[in-house]
């Protein structure tokens, strides 16, 4: 029974999605256990106060928790996005919580002037030195937050591809940055860290696995062993969208189990 360690409720500035009705999606496509994991991206720790969300976030899971118990497996997590943009504030909110699962992301870099998250571009006028640039620095800096800061799954490693390819039919040659994502995937284990297979992208026309089959591959064939799945639902009804697709491929791989986490301590389970 599949575990989506990847999801968000209405805490996220992004989600309205309660709680209860996301647990009872999940009961009803079979899953055996979800991870709360709402987002704090630390570029905006001025404009959100983080500590309190989370404070009620927490609330929000222990009620779940009660209710779930024993239909369920659940985890209270966060999805730490853009430690770099605040350092000492990212460190200091992982020390004020206790989290089970800390997903680590790269929503927003520093390039050319540009600041706002990926997801609030108009990527229609920027041209192909603009695009290449832009996801040469966003490889680097996902590269130096894996080295930076602690946490246990690094989530949705291709996901600019989302809105440049999916959104606005930019044509993208990963391997341009193939050095780039090599040091990432190196430097996650020799970390003993996640790599997270996202199936968020899968429900639009011409969707993909995040990373796709061919990352994989390079991540397997230079030791990598650690992987967990997440639809990165936002409403309940994508609770398990495409999970059993990132099964098939890791089953194909000679995959044999996932990873999850609790008390930031790893969990194995099988899936053959």
């Amino acid at each position: 029974m599949l575990i989506n360690c990847h999801t968000h409720t209405m805490r996220s500035h992004d989600s309205s999605a309660d709680p209860f009705k996301i647990c009872r999606s999940a009961v009803e496509a079979g899953l055996g256990g979800i991870v709360f994991t709402d987002h704090c991206d630390c570029e905006f720790h001025e404009l959100c106060d983080f500590n309190r969300l989370f404070v009620s976030a927490r609330q929000d899971f222990l009620s779940v928790n009660a209710k779930y118990n024993g239909m369920l497996r659940l985890f209270f997590g966060i999805e730490l996005g853009d430690p770099l943009f605040a350092p000492s504030f990212a460190n200091r909110i992982m020390k004020e919580h206790d989290f089970d699962t800390v997903l680590l992301s790269v929503h927003a870099v520093r390039y050319s002037g540009v600041t706002e998250p990926f997801s609030q571009i108009d990527f229609s006028f920027k041209d192909d030195a603009f695009i290449h640039g832009y996801l040469e620095q966003y490889f680097n800096d996902v590269l130096l937050t894996v080295r930076r800061f602690d946490f246990d799954i690094l989530c949705h490693l291709t996901v600019p591809l989302r809105y440049l390819i999916l959104k606005y039919r930019k044509k993208v040659d990963l391997t341009m940055y193939s050095g780039l994502i090599d040091n990432i995937l190196d430097e996650l284990i020799q970390r003993d860290k996640c790599l997270e297979i996202n199936t968020s992208a899968l429900k639009y026309p011409g969707g993909f696995l995040m990373p796709d089959e061919n990352i994989i591959d390079r991540y397997i064939s230079r030791g990598g062993s650690r992987f967990s799945i997440g639809s990165d639902a936002h409403s309940p009804n994508d609770i398990a969208a495409g999970l059993d697709a990132a099964v098939k491929l890791l089953l194909k791989k000679n995959v044999k189990s996932l990873c999850c986490y609790k008390n930031r301590q790893r969990l194995e389970y099988s899936i053959v």
